[in-house]
């Protein structure tokens, strides 16, 4: 797996694993009905799962550019969801969608990284 030093696959923080548990971790916190605490942990996982497109880039555009495309939807498909769940979160409306959402995050983040770090193996 080729993944920029800057940017490990590790538990460090804002690293793949990190990214996944952080995203795992938004479900329970949505089933509970906390709201402001879930709106503020999807927003912190927002900000780095952009900050891992941004330091990532330079690997996503050696891909051939189908590939590279693919990529690029499924980040902004991630963070896409990631807006809708903050706010969901931050109207608090009834019935809320936060549970579902947090749960296709948690999916959407878990695949992209799996992808991404896939279509690294093959430079």
């Amino acid at each position: 797996m080729a993944v920029d030093p800057a940017f490990g696959a590790g538990s460090e923080p804002f690293g793949h694993t990190w990214l996944i548990d952080s995203a795992h971790e938004l479900s329970g916190i949505a089933n509970k009905g906390d709201h402001a605490r879930l709106s503020l942990e999807a927003s912190v996982l927002l900000e780095a799962f952009v900050r891992h497109v941004e330091v990532e880039r330079h690997l996503v555009l050696r891909l051939p550019p189908v590939t590279a495309r693919l990529v690029e939807n499924g980040q902004q498909r991630v963070v896409d969801r990631l807006v809708s769940l903050v706010l969901s979160a931050d109207l608090a409306e009834e019935p809320c969608s936060c549970g579902p959402l947090a749960d296709e995050v948690a999916a959407l983040i878990e695949m992209q990284i799996v992808s991404e770090e896939w279509d690294q193996t093959d430079r």
